[in-house]
C-alpha cells in the first residue's frame, strides 16, 4: 500500500511539473477554446448562457482543487445570485447541472478521491450523517402521491433536503480550525451585508435584480413592482425571491456578524467595518417588513447576550427600539388583506390558524405516509374548521414542519426532526465539554451560542412559513456542521485522554485542537 501511494505521489509530482513547464501553451489553448465558445455564443442567447455556465464551473473547479473549503464558501455566497442561471444540460432524463449540484458533486468526488489515496480522512460517521440520506428517502416514499412527483423529487427532495444534508457533511469535514470557521462566518456575514445593501437599493428605486431565471411563479412584473396594499411598503423580490425570505436570511446572518464583531474584529478599524455591516443588515431586515424574522432575531440575540456581557446594554437598546418600531408598524404591516400579504399573497396572521387546523386534520387521516406534496391545495377544504368549505388558495400551509408532516407523514417528518434535534442535543453536550480546561476542540461555548441563535431563527421562521429557498436551510446546517459536527467525535472520547491525543483527522500539524481554539 505504501509503495502504491509513493507511486501515485511521484506520478502527481511529475504531472504537475509537466503542467508548469507547459503553462504557456495551455493558457493559450484555453484562451483559444474560450474564444471559440464565445464566438459560437453570439448566435443565440442559449449558447451565450452555456458559455458563461461552463466558464463559471471551470473557475469554481479550479478554486476547489486548491482548497475544497472554497466550495462551501462559494456555495453559501453565490448560490442566491446565480444558482438558476448556471445551467449545463446533461441530456434527456438527467437533471441539468446547476451551480449547487456541481459544487456538491465535485466536493463529493474530490474528497473521496483524496481519501482513496490517503490525502484526506473523513471525521468518524455519526447518526446525523446517516440521517443525511434517510431524510430524502423518507420524503421520496410519498413522492408517488404528489401532484407532480418528479418536480417534487428534483426541486424539494434534492435541491433543499439532500443539499442541506450534504453541506452539513462537507462543513463537518472541511472546517478544521478556527481560521476556517471564521472564514466561513465572514462569508455568511458578507452575504448578509450585500443582501441588505441590495434590499435598500430595491426598496428605494423599485428596480428588481437577481430574480430566478424563470421569474417568480404566478407573479407579473406589475405585481412585483407594486406597493403592498394601500401602504407605501415595497416588497423586496430580488436575490431571495420574496420579502419574507429576505427578512429570514438576514435574521440568520446578523447573529453571525455579531459573533465576528466580538471574536474576530480586534482593531478599531475592523470593529468599524463590522459595525457598518450590522447597521446595513438591521436596516435590511426592517424594510423587509416581515414580523416573524424580527421576533426570531430578538430571541436569537437574547440567547447571545448571556454569553457576551458587553453586548447586554446594546441588546436591551435594540429591544427597546424594536418594541417601539413593531408597535408603530404593526397596523401598517397588517393593513392589507389576504391578497396583499408580504410573502405569497395568501398569508395573514388571522388566516394561518385555519390553515394549520386543516393541515393537522389532514395529517391525522393519513399519519404514516402522508398525502403527497401539493395535495393540501386539492383537499384542504374538507378539513377546515372555520366554517368554510373551499380549498385554501395556493395551498400554502404556512408552516414548514406541518407541510412536511401533511405531505410525507411520519416517515418523512421523523428523520427530518431527528436531523434537527441530534446536532442540537450534541451541542448541549459540547457546551459543557468545551468549558473543561482540557478541551481539545477549536470552538468554545460562545461559538455554540451562535449556532443556537441561528437554529432559533430557523425554527421560528419555519413555524410561520414554508421554507422554499434552499439558502435558508443551507446556512444553518453549514454552521451546524462546522460547529457541532466537526466536534461530535470528541464526545465519544474519554475525558481523561490528553489534549495531545485528540487531533482532528485532517489536521496538517500534530498540535492538539486546543491550540487553535476560537
Amino acid at each position: 500500500m505504501g509503495a502504491l501511494r509513493t507511486s501515485l505521489k511521484s506520478m502527481s509530482n511529475f504531472g504537475f511539473d509537466r503542467l508548469v513547464k507547459m503553462r504557456g501553451p495551455l493558457i493559450g489553448l484555453l484562451v483559444v477554446a474560450l474564444g471559440i465558445l464565445i464566438g459560437v455564443s453570439i448566435n443565440s442567447q442559449e449558447a451565450a448562457e452555456l458559455v458563461v455556465s461552463i466558464t463559471i464551473v471551470v473557475a469554481i473547479m479550479a478554486l476547489m482543487i486548491v482548497n475544497p473549503l472554497n466550495g462551501i464558501l462559494l456555495w453559501l455566497f453565490f448560490m442566491a445570485f446565480i444558482d438558476t442561471w448556471v445551467e449545463i444540460p446533461m441530456g434527456a432524463g438527467v437533471p441539468d447541472l446547476s451551480f449547487s449540484r456541481f459544487i456538491a458533486a465535485f466536493l463529493a468526488v474530490f474528497t473521496l478521491a483524496k481519501a482513496a489515496i490517503g490525502k484526506f480522512r473523513f471525521v468518524p460517521l455519526s447518526l446525523t450523517d446517516i440521517l443525511i440520506f434517510v431524510v430524502p428517502l423518507g420524503l421520496i416514499i410519498s413522492a408517488p402521491l404528489a401532484v407532480e412527483p418528479m418536480l417534487f423529487i428534483q426541486s424539494t427532495v434534492f435541491e433543499i433536503f439532500l443539499m442541506t444534508g450534504l453541506i452539513y457533511f462537507f462543513a463537518k469535514n472541511l472546517v478544521q480550525s478556527k481560521e476556517d470557521l471564521h472564514l466561513m462566518f465572514m462569508v455568511i456575514a458578507l452575504f448578509g451585508f450585500v443582501a441588505a445593501l441590495y434590499a435598500a437599493f430595491e426598496h428605494a428605486t423599485g428596480q428588481i435584480w437577481f430574480l430566478p431565471k424563470d421569474g417568480i411563479a404566478g407573479k407579473t412584473v406589475a405585481q412585483l413592482t407594486a406597493f403592498r396594499g394601500e401602504t407605501n411598503i415595497r416588497l423586496i423580490w430580488g436575490i431571495m425571491g420574496g420579502t419574507g425570505e429576505m427578512g429570514r436570511v438576514l435574521a440568520l446572518t446578523i447573529p453571525v456578524t455579531f459573533y465576528l464583531f466580538f471574536e474576530q474584529a480586534r482593531s478599531l478599524r475592523a470593529k468599524l467595518v463590522v459595525s457598518v455591516m450590522l447597521v446595513a443588515q438591521f436596516y435590511g431586515i426592517i424594510i423587509a417588513m416581515s414580523r416573524t424574522p424580527w421576533i426570531a432575531l430578538l430571541l436569537a440575540l437574547f440567547v447571545m447576550q448571556f454569553f457576551y456581557p458587553q453586548f447586554r446594554k446594546l441588546f436591551f437598546t435594540i429591544v427597546f427600539i424594536a418594541v417601539i418600531g413593531i408597535g408603530f408598524t404593526w397596523d401598517l404591516v397588517s393593513d392589507s388583506q389576504v391578497a396583499n400579504r408580504v410573502n405569497d399573497n395568501v398569508s395573514t396572521l388571522e388566516g394561518r390558524q385555519a390553515r394549520w387546523d386543516a393541515g393537522f386534520n389532514m395529517w391525522q387521516q393519513q399519519p404514516i405516509r402522508g398525502w403527497g406534496y401539493g395535495q393540501f391545495a386539492r383537499n384542504s377544504g374538507k378539513f377546515r374548521t372555520d366554517g368554510e368549505k373551499g380549498n385554501f388558495g395556493n395551498g400554502a400551509i404556512e408552516n414548514d414542519f406541518l407541510s412536511i408532516l401533511v405531505a410525507s407523514g411520519l416517515i418523512g417528518f421523523g428523520p427530518y426532526a431527528l436531523f434537527l434535534l441530534v446536532p442540537l442535543i450534541n451541542s448541549f453536550r459540547l457546551f459543557f465539554r468545551a468549558r473543561a480546561p482540557d478541551w481539545p476542540g477549536f470552538i468554545k461555548p460562545e461559538t455554540i451560542a451562535v449556532y443556537w441563535a441561528v437554529i432559533i431563527c430557523l425554527a421560528l421562521t419555519s413555524y410561520t412559513a414554508i421554507i422554499v429557498h434552499p439558502l435558508l436551510k443551507l446556512i444553518p446546517f453549514a454552521i451546524a456542521g462546522a460547529v457541532v459536527g466537526s466536534h461530535e467525535h470528541l464526545l465519544r472520547r474519554s475525558r481523561r485522554q490528553t489534549a495531545g491525543s485528540l487531533v482532528r483527522p485532517n489536521s496538517v500539524t500534530s498540535a492538539p485542537l486546543s491550540s487553535r481554539q476560537v
